[in-house]
């Protein structure tokens, strides 16, 4: 009997549609993030998932089955020693599905799947919190702050006042001579 074994059949037949599905978890697990058309990244993730689980159990049985659907050594081995200790303490969820429109050419629905805990999430985690400095090291970095300050500018020439400027001053000094003469004049 075929009870709950149905399958988006993808309009491939069965050998077309596995090895669809070997070349789309390949590049998954490789990259960690890809983009597909929609239907085709909703089917990947009940493989994904299913693999994932696989490599979370750490037995040979469970490796020779990756083995059996990737047919790639290197992306079983990243499988089973990264991927699967990411997901060991959670169940369930280690895909996600992000839907991004529509191709360009044909309309087609596009998605972007990929796994939820990437690799450089928890390196960056890992570089968030530093190593508390010494004293010496913080003078040594002090130093190498200030010897790397901004050089002075080379000298210029003073910026030149438009002529409008020069003759509005010659004007002011005019009259200021013009104001005193009278002063003494009357005085």
């Amino acid at each position: 009997m075929r009870h709950l074994k149905t399958v988006k059949k993808m309009n491939r037949t069965k050998s077309h549609r596995k090895a669809l599905l070997q070349n789309l978890a390949n590049a998954l697990f490789d990259h960690e993030s890809i983009q597909t058309t929609n239907p085709k990244a909703m089917e990947l993730k009940k493989v994904a998932d299913r693999l994932i689980t696989l490599a979370k159990r750490k037995d040979m049985h469970a490796m020779r089955l990756a083995f059996a659907f990737l047919r790639d050594k290197e992306i079983v081995k990243k499988l089973f020693s990264d991927i699967g200790d990411r997901y060991a303490a959670i169940n369930g969820g280690y895909t996600r599905v992000l839907k991004i429109g529509r191709r360009k050419g044909d309309n087609a629905p596009m998605a972007i799947i990929e796994l939820t805990q990437k690799r450089e999430e928890k390196e960056k985690a890992k570089e968030v919190k530093p190593a508390k400095e010494t004293k010496k090291e913080k003078k040594v970095s002090k130093e190498k702050k200030e010897v790397k300050a901004p050089k002075a500018p080379k000298e210029t020439k003073a910026p030149q006042e438009p002529k409008e400027k020069k003759e509005r001053k010659e004007k002011k000094e005019k009259k200021q001579v013009k104001k005193e003469k009278k002063e003494e004049d009357l005085a």
